[in-house]
C-alpha cells in the first residue's frame, strides 16, 4: 500500500446541452418568478370551477323544484327556497368568476356538508353523495383562488 493514491473522479463536465454552473436540471428550467413578474396571470375558468358551478346549480334547482312538486308548508318551504335561491346565486358568480363567488360557493359547499350529514341519518346513500359533491365543491374553490382574482 506504498503506492500513490488512485484517482478520484472529479466533477462532471456539463454537457453542451445543459445551462453550464445552474445545478438544475431541464424540468427545473420553468420559473414562476418569470411569470409573476410578467404580470398576474389572466382569470381562467377551469373545467373544475366550471364543474363545480354546476354542481352549485343543480343543488340550488332540487329545492326549488321539492317546493313545487311537494308543496311543503310554513319554514319548510321558506328555507328550501332560500336554499335554492342562494346556490343559484352562488352558481352564478362561481361561473362569472366574480370574487365573492369563491366565498360564497365555500359557504354554500359546507352548508350542503351540514344538510349531508343531517340528511345520512335517515337516507345513507343519499347523504354521503351529498357531503361528496359539497366537498368536491369546497376543494375547487379552495384551490382555485387565482382565477377569482380582480385583474
Amino acid at each position: 500500500m506504498s503506492g500513490p493514491p488512485p484517482d478520484l473522479p472529479g466533477p462532471p463536465e456539463p454537457s453542451t446541452g445543459d445551462p453550464a454552473g445552474t445545478g438544475r436540471s431541464s424540468y427545473e428550467d420553468f420559473d414562476l418568478a418569470d411569470v409573476t413578474a410578467a404580470g398576474p396571470a389572466p382569470r381562467r375558468r377551469t373545467p373544475t370551477i366550471a364543474v363545480a358551478a354546476l354542481v352549485l346549480a343543480i343543488s340550488g334547482a332540487l329545492p326549488l323544484i321539492t317546493v313545487a312538486a311537494f308543496r311543503p308548508s310554513g319554514s319548510a318551504a321558506t328555507g328550501l327556497l332560500v336554499l335554492g335561491l342562494a346556490e343559484l346565486v352562488g352558481a352564478a358568480l362561481v361561473f362569472l368568476l366574480h370574487p365573492l363567488g369563491r366565498p360564497v360557493g365555500i359557504v354554500l359547499g359546507c352548508a350542503g356538508i351540514v344538510l349531508g350529514i343531517v340528511s345520512a341519518s335517515h337516507s345513507p346513500a343519499n347523504g354521503i353523495v351529498t357531503l361528496a359533491l359539497n366537498g368536491f365543491v369546497i376543494y375547487a374553490l379552495a384551490s382555485s383562488g387565482p382565477a377569482f382574482r380582480r385583474g
